[in-house]
């Protein structure tokens, strides 16, 4: 089955992964299965006069006529079929006649050759790329001394603002360093020097705020030498997005109070339940509220909001302070980066609070964004983070009492290519008077599911497997019909990370339960899993 329902982000990014090579100096045009352009690159808006706004969302043979009066419409059929076909021979406006101003001079018409390929997505054709290449002498020519004089100059861009970089951190970082180390060294010299000094809580105060300091520009270089490396782990539970902004605002609020910063919140009444590590979650929500709090003036606002828009929970936090100005804007999030890295700078820090930011939000399958109007008109920070999913939740409220009979009338489906596992599960879900059905592969379990001779109340599924794994039949089990497509699964995997998990819960899995699995565990998960989806049912019917 082709999903023809691929929206046109993920059309792009599959284009961009897979023809990266090809996009500099090409024109590039993606479709999606039905024909219809969902990108128009900047190469054919030059070479065409036509704006990709009047490309994007037309058929393909009406903005580009000439291919149909071709004959060149079986070659996408092809395409759309898994066929690669290099049409080697030249075309003379093989899209439509290009711009005058685009010819080289001289020239009166364009020598084009084009390919035509398949775009895929785990094995599925979900469109196809077109890409055409202007192949007259004099182009390839022109072509290629510009790529070398562009690669050149790129790299020496690229070295000097790397290098202009390391040098400003290098100095932000001891001046950071340096600036808490002074005050602890100095007034640790008074206290053993002046042994009577009236001031002693105060020096133990100093002393014990710029150790608190220094300990967090620590952790924060660690946390960011963590990322780059993968070795950040998340301790992934359900919680509530509320109770985390609350927990974060009540860090901040002492601040603000002596700063004179009003702080105001706005929270949806209902429960958001999220599935994240509430420390580090904490920590990029804190990261961004300090932030707020260190460029808004005394008498400024923080106005802090909370909402849930269908499967996506939101954060906003706005302030009336300084504002970001259009040239860093695009920079914000950048490790290291800084609006004013120069020796008189108002606000200290190594640019490190934001970057952790997003790589903990996009470590949560969230992301985040900022807007500012400029210099002194404020910013806002945007949190996006998925909704838990509603069925585990109330699965989890569901305390099961394990009879003998438990699972009496609870048909299951059981994939893994491992037959120790089928066996094991197999037997003892079968002692809890389950009935089981067992497969080896995804391609078996689902033509028995098209076939209809099952219809699981619940499938647990393995996700490592050979050929298609497990995301793969997550994928196909949600575009089945009722009642199949909202049958309840469980992952019982040995990718047991905490990303393993998300990305498990964020395919559509209920549930993921890592390898070695206890059986009783897997029969309590199918029990509430069941008796929530029942009760779900009985909800929408009343």
């Amino acid at each position: 089955m082709i999903d023809r329902a691929l929206p046109t982000r993920t059309l792009l990014d599959l284009a961009a992964r897979q023809w990266f090579d090809e996009l500099a100096d090409r024109g590039i045009v993606v479709t999606d299965n039905d024909l219809i352009v969902r990108a128009w690159n900047s190469w054919l808006v030059e070479q065409t006069g036509i704006l990709a706004d009047n490309a994007i969302g037309h058929p393909l043979f009406v903005v580009c006529p000439t291919i149909a009066a071709r004959g060149l419409g079986e070659h996408y059929q092809r395409a759309l079929i898994g066929e690669v076909r290099v049409l080697a021979h030249r075309f003379h406006k093989f899209l439509i006649p290009v711009s005058k101003s685009a010819l080289p001079a001289g020239a009166t018409e364009a020598t084009q050759t084009a390919r035509i390929v398949p775009l895929t997505s785990d094995g599925q054709v979900v469109g196809t790329v077109t890409i055409v290449e202007d192949v007259s002498e004099r182009v390839v020519s022109e072509r290629e001394l510009r790529n070398q004089i562009l690669v050149s100059e790129r790299a020496r861009n690229v070295a000097e603002d790397a290098s202009k970089l390391k040098d400003e951190f290098l100095a932000t970082m001891s001046h950071e360093i340096r600036t808490p180390l002074n005050a602890v060294l100095g007034w640790t010299q008074i206290l053993r020097t002046q042994g009577n000094i009236k001031s002693r809580d105060r020096a133990l105060e100093v002393i014990e705020r710029n150790a608190a300091s220094q300990l967090r520009l620590v952790e924060d270089l660690l946390d960011m030498a963590r990322i780059v490396s993968g070795k950040l782990r998340l301790d992934i539970e359900t919680i509530e997005l509320q109770t985390v902004v609350q927990a974060a605002l009540d860090v901040i609020e002492p601040g603000a109070t002596a700063k004179r910063v009003a702080i105001v919140a706005d929270f949806e009444a209902m429960p958001i339940p999220i599935n994240a590590d509430a420390d580090r979650l904490q920590q990029a929500v804190w990261n961004v509220l300090s932030n707020a709090l260190k460029f808004t003036n005394s008498g400024g606002t923080i106005n802090v909001s909370v909402r849930r828009d269908n499967t996506t929970a939101r954060l906003i936090v706005a302030d009336t302070g300084q504002g970001i100005t259009a040239e860093f804007l695009p920079y914000v999030f950048d490790r290291f980066r800084q609006a004013d890295a120069s020796t008189s700078r108002r606000h200290g820090g190594l640019g490190l609070g934001l970057a952790l930011t997003r790589q903990i939000l996009e470590l949560h399958g969230g992301s985040i964004e900022v807007k500012s109007a400029g210099t002194d008109k404020g910013s806002t920070f945007a949190f996006r983070l998925p909704v838990a999913d509603t069925l585990a939740q109330a699965a989890a409220t569901i305390k099961p009492h394990l009879d003998a009979d438990a699972l009496d009338g609870i048909v299951v489906l059981i994939v893994d290519d491992s037959a120790d596992s089928r066996e094991m599960l197999e037997v003892a879900l079968r002692a809890y008077c389950a009935s089981v059905t067992t497969v080896d592969s995804v391609d078996y379990a689902l033509a028995k599911l098209a076939s209809g001779s099952i219809v699981p109340d619940v499938v647990v599924s393995d996700i490592g497997m050979p050929g298609r794994d497990g995301y793969e039949l997550i994928r196909r089990l949600r575009s089945f019909a009722e009642p199949i497509r909202s049958t309840p699964a469980i992952a019982v995997t040995a990718y047991a990370d905490p990303e393993d998990r998300m990305r498990a819960l964020a395919a559509g899995y209920q549930l993921h339960l890592a390898k070695p699995a206890d059986p009783s565990v897997v029969a309590e998960s199918i029990l509430s899993l069941n008796a929530a989806r029942s009760s779900s049912a009985k909800h929408h019917r009343s």
